[in-house]
């Protein structure tokens, strides 16, 4: 478990090398690197590196997406099955966005969608394995929203069973206060931000897995709370 101890005047940094994060980057950009949103995740990811996390990202637009919620849509040609398998395998959950007329992009919406086919397994099996992960966001715009869209991410992360750290976002647009730069980097309140993001992401998911507390609280089952998405809504008698 990583966590930084103070020994005296010293600080040691202890690395677990098992921590893996995947960042799906929902940016609407035809080229990468022209893309604001891309360039604030790398300021996450070289912050999750410094901890010993594997960082990978997936680049939405670069996939065929099928809409729908169900894990397999039928569709031959959906290539969402390589995300499920990230899921599967990461630790932590980052989802980027920028903000477009006030909300997340349509291919953040189409992911959410997807993953949320977890939420059916869930109420159909009572267990997810989303319990033992960890959720953050990073958005860009150039005018406010950020708060909206931050909301929102979280909503969704948190009634899916991932856990939000405190601060687990990262920001950049020019509602930020000394945002002149053109660049994330280059902006002092993003780059802390991306460094109290990481920090938590992943002292979290090192906190969930070394406790097992996802397996633990599913252990304790409620009884189903949710609809299942193909479930029949009861039909009520209307009043005369």
């Amino acid at each position: 478990m990583q966590i930084e101890r103070a020994v005296g005047n010293t600080t040691t940094l202890l690395i677990n090398n098992c921590m893996k994060a995947c960042i799906f980057i929902g940016s609407l950009k035809a080229n990468p690197k022209n893309s604001n949103t891309v360039k604030t995740c790398l300021l996450l990811k070289k912050q999750l590196e410094t901890y010993g996390v594997a960082v990978k990202s997936r680049y939405l637009r670069r996939y065929r997406i099928a809409p729908g919620v169900e894990f397999d849509t039928g569709d031959s040609w959906d290539e969402f099955a390589v995300m499920y398998q990230d899921v599967a395998e990461s630790n932590i959950i980052v989802l980027a966005t920028p903000v477009w007329w006030g909300v997340h992009s349509s291919l953040c919406q189409a992911w959410m969608e997807r993953i949320g086919a977890y939420d059916d397994a869930a109420i159909a099996t009572g267990k997810t394995p989303l319990y033992n992960k960890v959720f953050g966001c990073v958005i860009t715009a150039s005018n406010d929203g950020f708060q909206h869209v931050h909301g929102t991410f979280n909503a969704f992360a948190a009634n899916l069973g991932m856990t939000c750290p405190p601060e687990n976002h990262v920001y950049w647009g020019t509602v930020l206060k000394h945002s002149q730069s053109n660049c994330p980097s280059g902006n002092d309140e993003t780059v802390n931000q991306a460094k109290n993001c990481a920090r938590n992401l992943y002292l979290w998911a090192q906190t969930i897995e070394k406790l097992d507390l996802g397996n633990i609280a599913q252990q304790i089952k409620p009884g189903r709370v949710g609809l299942l998405s193909n479930d029949q809504m009861a039909q009520s008698t209307p009043r005369s």
